[in-house]
C-alpha cells in the first residue's frame, strides 16, 4: 500500500461525527501531512478542521451501530481527541479507498 505522500490529493463528499456530537455534511481531503475536514455554517461561513496523520492512532471499519446514517463508515481514532466517524457519500468504493488510504497514514 502506498502512503499518501505518493499520491496526488484527493477530496471526498463525506458526512462525519465527532465523538457524539452532531452528523455533518462537508468535504475530506487528504492532503501530504493530514487531512481537512470542510462545512458549512447556517449563516453561509465555511468551517475547516485539520488534523495531521501524525495524531492517528488506528483506523477500522464500524460495526453497524456505529454507522452513519446507514452508510459504510470508517472510525478515526486520534490521540488525545474524540474519535472521528466518517462515511464517504460517493458510494461503497470511496469508502474503501478513504478507509485505506487513512489506514495507510497512521504511524
Amino acid at each position: 500500500m502506498t502512503s499518501r505522500s505518493d499520491q496526488g490529493p484527493r477530496a471526498y463528499a463525506v458526512i462525519w461525527r465527532t465523538g457524539a456530537g452532531p452528523v455533518r455534511p462537508g468535504k475530506l481531503v487528504l492532503g501530504a501531512t493530514g487531512l481537512r475536514l470542510e462545512t458549512g455554517t447556517p449563516d453561509g461561513r465555511r468551517t475547516t478542521e485539520g488534523i495531521r496523520y501524525a495524531d492517528l492512532a488506528s483506523v477500522e471499519k464500524a460495526r453497524s451501530a456505529e454507522r452513519l446514517h446507514g452508510r459504510p463508515t470508517t472510525l478515526v481514532r486520534r490521540r488525545e481527541r474524540e474519535p472521528l466517524a466518517i462515511a464517504a457519500l460517493d458510494g461503497p468504493g470511496s469508502a474503501h479507498e478513504l478507509a485505506e488510504r487513512l489506514a495507510s497514514e497512521v504511524p
